[in-house]
């Protein structure tokens, strides 16, 4: 890892708050609305876990022979969302996560890049107290992970090799590569297609380790 790291970009679910398993439990609602495609689909969602749920909902309606219903892709949103926000304002802060943006905040800038639809995402934020920590906040819709990337290290002018993503997950490995950006991992349980050679537990390890390289 270079120490010339001059913009950090966080996800959001499994890298500042403990979601990961209340969106799991969202998609089981939704999904068992349609039990014969349940399982399906929960197996579609482990092994697609950071693709948006506009896209999984799409897969669903596709699998129904309803693909182009919107009123359904639209109540089934509606549904998670409303699902999500029962427990989301609620749900502890990773380990370290408040300590790494007051360390990191005013020393470089920070932005939040997520599946989570823009609204819905700065709604939490606000809601609990986190959106003044970020330089700028993407979801999806309208920005992938990748593209969001793209936008913030242009609006930023700073090459790729300088900018970190931290990450929980495959998906966003795959950005880290699709744009070059350095990567660091947070461990929250999901997978990864390798396992990452910057590695840790929690925004605690992870803070430690940028304080030693960034002397």
């Amino acid at each position: 890892m270079s120490s010339q790291i001059e913009l950090i970009v966080l996800d959001f679910d499994g890298v500042v708050i403990e979601s990961n398993d209340i969106k799991t439990q969202a998609f089981e609602k939704v999904f068992s609305q349609f039990p014969q495609y349940k399982d399906a689909m929960m197996q579609f969602h482990s092994d697609n876990v950071s693709i948006s749920r506009v896209e999984k909902f799409n897969y669903l309606t596709k699998l129904m022979g309803r693909g182009t219903d919107t009123k359904l892709k639209a109540d089934m949103a509606s549904n998670f969302s409303q699902h999500v926000l029962e427990d989301i304002l609620t749900v502890r802060l990773v380990k370290g996560a408040e300590r790494f943006l007051k360390m990191f905040k005013g020393q470089m800038p920070l932005y939040l890049a997520s599946v989570t639809p823009t609204n819905e995402l700065n709604e939490i934020l606000e809601k609990r107290g986190l959106l003044h920590w970020f330089d700028g906040v993407y979801g999806c819709p309208p920005w992938t992970k990748a593209n969001a990337i793209r936008d913030i290290l242009s609006r930023n002018s700073i090459a790729p090799k300088n900018g970190l993503l931290i990450g929980d997950s495959a998906g966003d490995q795959r950005a880290a590569l699709e744009t070059g950006i350095q990567f660091m991992a947070r461990d929250s349980g999901l997978k990864f297609d390798e396992i990452p050679p910057l590695f840790f537990l929690d925004l605690d390890e992870i803070a430690d380790h940028l304080g030693g390289i960034l002397k």
